[in-house]
C-alpha cells in the first residue's frame, strides 16, 4: 500500500480477486479511487505500488496490480452493475 498514491488497499482488493469475489474488490478501489479503469491502464504501478510488492524483496515478479486493477473495472463495466463511487457529503463553507 505505501506505493499507491491513492492508498488502495492492495492486499485487500488482490484477495477478493483471488477469491474471485471481483464485486468486493472494486468496491475496495473505489474506496481510494474514481477512476479504476483509467488508473489501471496509465497508472505507473512498475514504479509505484509493484515496486514496492513483497514478491521483488523475495526475488519474485511482483503482483501485476495494474492488469488486476482493470480486470476489476472490467469485469464491473461489463456486468452491467456499474455504480459510482461514494462521495464526501458537500461541506458548507
Amino acid at each position: 500500500m505505501k506505493g499507491c498514491p491513492v492508498g488502495i488497499n492492495i492486499p485487500t482488493f488482490v484477495k477478493n480477486i483471488e477469491r474471485e469475489n471481483f464485486d468486493e474488490a472494486i468496491k475496495t478501489i473505489k474506496k481510494t479511487s474514481s477512476l479504476p479503469a483509467v488508473c489501471g491502464r496509465v497508472c505507473p504501478q512498475e514504479k509505484q505500488c509493484e515496486g514496492v510488492c513483497i514478491k521483488v524483496k523475495m526475488k519474485q515478479k511482483p503482483v501485476a496490480i495494474g492488469y488486476l486493477e482493470r480486470f476489476a473495472a472490467d469485469y464491473e463495466r461489463e456486468s452491467g452493475q456499474m455504480k459510482a463511487p461514494e462521495c464526501a457529503s458537500k461541506r458548507m463553507v
